[in-house]
């Protein structure tokens, strides 16, 4: 792609990359600092793959790796990118051949194993994801992004006890990060232990960080209690500060459900899945949304048995039983003799 460049310019285009790390996905941005004028095409490229939102920015990435003007040894910042576009856009498989490539490109890239690691879980290859996340903490234990995401992986797996000390060794890296607490408390709230869980909710509202995850947070363990209105009260509060936050829509769902508004809980259920997949409790969010999906898919708004599926079930009872079928005629080619016969069988 250095032919397009315009006449007169001295020297090939050079780009620049900084890193950024992401928190929860472990994913990094792709920023590139123009030395030279490019063609628009290529600045969309870099702009769509600095993004890594969907499988149209995995193809811009592709295209910059391909173009010639990435430096060599900044390789693996574009696979890096197009792994995580590929994650985002649900290709796991691609995802994980890109995570992997940067391992072979830059082996103390350790964010690697971490972006690795999630894209496994996200396979539900819990034991691989959890090889990969340990690698990292060795590798480096005090990245408290790893332990996070570890811990995110071990909740889900059900061991809620090393998923908190391994939170508690992420707050003693970094006090700040206000999601550390909040995942805290959500696991404080499976064990049952509901008001340890709201002290550490509001200790990070008094502090004033990150109110809408802390708002959400609040509403799944009043939701986890059986008080609704309250839940419903500090998810609306999350969703007016983040109208996309894909776990509050989800909760929402889930008090729709619970009033008997089923129409209204698909729909956010839906919305849930289609926003941001990396937001806070995302993890928790895609899978109670497919959840609660595939039971409502097949549930009427009143509960019962939607219209297609009574139509299956009337159809099956007016169906002779198996015993009171007449045996069909089958028929069998012989390739020995070029011949088709029948024969009584049953269907």
């Amino acid at each position: 792609m250095a032919n397009d460049l315009a006449p007169g310019e001295a020297k090939m285009l050079r780009a620049c990359f900084v890193l950024i790390g992401g928190v929860l996905t472990g994913g990094f941005l792709l920023v590139a600092l123009l030395a030279t004028s490019a063609s628009a095409g290529m600045s969309q490229d870099l702009a769509s793959c600095t993004a890594a939102r969907d499988r149209s920015a995995a193809a811009a990435c592709t295209r910059v790796m391909n173009s010639g003007r990435l430096p060599r040894e900044q390789m693996y910042i574009g696979h890096f990118n197009r792994g995580t576009a590929y994650q985002r856009a649900g290709d796991f498989a691609k995802a994980i051949s890109d995570f992997t490539k940067v391992l072979e490109l830059k082996p103390d890239f350790l964010r690697a194993y971490e972006a690795r690691g999630m894209v496994h879980d996200d396979r539900g290859e819990k034991d691989m994801a959890l090889a990969d996340l340990d690698e990292a903490v060795k590798r480096d234990g005090k990245q408290w992004q790893f332990l996070y995401s570890r811990a995110v992986v071990l909740r889900a797996n059900g061991d809620r006890e090393a998923a908190l000390r391994d939170l508690d060794a992420a707050i003693d890296l970094n006090r700040d990060a206000a999601f550390i607490p909040l995942m805290r408390a959500l696991i404080l709230a499976d064990q049952g232990s509901y008001e340890s869980a709201r002290a550490e909710i509001n200790r990070v509202l008094a502090e004033g960080r990150d109110d809408a995850a802390a708002h959400y947070a609040r509403a799944a363990v009043a939701f986890a209690e059986g008080r609704i209105d309250a839940a419903e009260e500090d998810a609306d509060r999350a969703l007016k500060l983040h109208a996309d936050f894909a776990a509050a829509h989800m909760l929402k769902g889930r008090i729709l459900e619970e009033r008997g508004d089923k129409t209204a809980a698909r729909k956010r259920f839906d919305r849930a899945l289609a926003a941001a997949t990396d937001s806070f409790d995302g993890r928790t969010t895609r899978r109670v949304a497919n959840e609660r999906l595939a039971v409502l898919g097949k549930l009427g708004n009143d509960g019962k048995p939607g219209k297609e599926k009574r139509d299956n079930l009337a159809a099956v009872r007016a169906e002779p039983k198996a015993e009171q079928r007449r045996p069909l005629d089958c028929k069998v080619f012989l390739p020995a003799t070029g011949s088709v016969v029948s024969a009584k069988c049953s269907e």
